[in-house]
């Protein structure tokens, strides 16, 4: 066997013998067992673009809160109780409960973006939603405890 050389520590005896073992690409040696070499996992099945995971669905439709805030991506950014990206929906709730210009106020951010409010992460605009499909969103969203 050839002499690998001392790249870690900067002197280089010789050129590194290109088949040693654990060297990149290099087969098992002949005395090496080849259950010694690590399994390979199967890789996980990849979920459907742009499907939730079912877990959020399940969890919104616990809460009573209506498919369209999964269909429309409420998920990928807001829980129904931890925080993700967004704030929990049940805080959102209590926050604006009891102000009288919540549905509106609540309307226009889902449909035109704002911050402020939750921290330095903005809520993002949608404007793909027209007010008659975001506002029973809204109201869905106010009735929780």
């Amino acid at each position: 066997m050839a002499v690998m050389g001392m790249a870690g520590c900067g002197k280089d005896e010789g050129p590194a013998e290109t088949g040693a073992i654990g060297a990149p690409g290099s087969a098992p040696a002949a005395s090496e067992p080849v259950s010694a070499q690590a399994p390979v996992a199967e890789p996980a099945p990849a979920p459907e673009a742009g499907l939730p995971p079912q877990s959020a669905r399940v969890t919104f439709a616990a809460a009573g809160l209506p498919d369209s805030l999964i269909d429309d991506g409420c998920y990928s950014c807001h829980d129904v109780s931890g925080a993700r990206i967004g704030p929990p929906l049940r805080a959102v709730a209590g926050l604006y409960r009891n102000n009288p210009q919540a549905l509106d106020t609540l309307t226009l951010k889902v449909l035109h973006g704002g911050g402020g409010v939750w921290g330095p992460t903005p809520m993002i605009a949608h404007p793909q939603l027209s007010t008659e499909q975001v506002r029973p969103m809204i109201e869905a969203i106010l009735k929780l405890n």
